[in-house]
């Protein structure tokens, strides 16, 4: 009986050693987050400040969205780039908050063309950037360049901002009217 006793009174001991245990300066880098339920877990008192936020500046992210590349897209958007500064789809598509769209971007025209998602903002400060390259060649994940005659495809995660850009911004594409404006 005494050891009965004395066994429940340790496991009782251990239990709530352990439940006021301080945890703020275990290694949780070795943990398994995989099978945690996370909805259960109270984030409101978490000290954001010391997290890592590299993502935040992963290429191509942007107020409207992020790459998806590899993801399995919820639509499939075909887009057409021409000489007469117009973006169209060949088929109009409604995008919605959180869609992952695959574009499939041809130029059907003599010169290069770029596709370029962002916000209003975002695609003027490209414009910018663009007018100081000596040449305009280059792909990043929220944009192409593709030559006449070819096809490019990027994935996109819609979701941010719901005023969404795509745009050429070659030198002078833009200005000419290269740019589709819709509202998620």
């Amino acid at each position: 009986m005494k050891k009965t006793l004395l066994a429940a009174l340790l496991s009782i001991t251990a239990t709530s050693a352990m439940a006021e245990m301080d945890h703020s300066k275990m290694d949780h880098s070795k943990m398994d987050h995989g099978s945690m339920n996370h909805e259960s877990m109270d984030h409101s008192n978490m000290n954001h400040d010391d997290m890592d936020h590299s993502m935040m500046s992963m290429e191509g992210m942007s107020d409207v969205g992020m790459p998806a590349t590899g993801a399995k897209p919820d639509k499939v958007v075909h887009v057409v780039l021409a000489d007469d500064m117009t973006i169209k789809f060949k088929k109009e598509v409604q995008i919605e908050p959180n869609d992952v769209v695959q574009f499939v971007v041809m130029n059907v025209g003599k010169i290069d063309h770029e596709f370029t998602i962002g916000s209003a903002k975002e695609q003027l400060e490209h414009r910018e950037m663009m007018k100081k390259m000596s040449h305009h060649m280059h792909d990043s994940g929220n944009a192409v360049t593709v030559k006449p005659g070819k096809a490019k495809q990027l994935i996109w995660h819609f979701h941010g901002d719901s005023k969404v850009e795509f745009a050429c911004n070659i030198p002078g594409h833009a200005e000419a009217g290269m740019i589709k404006k819709v509202s998620l």
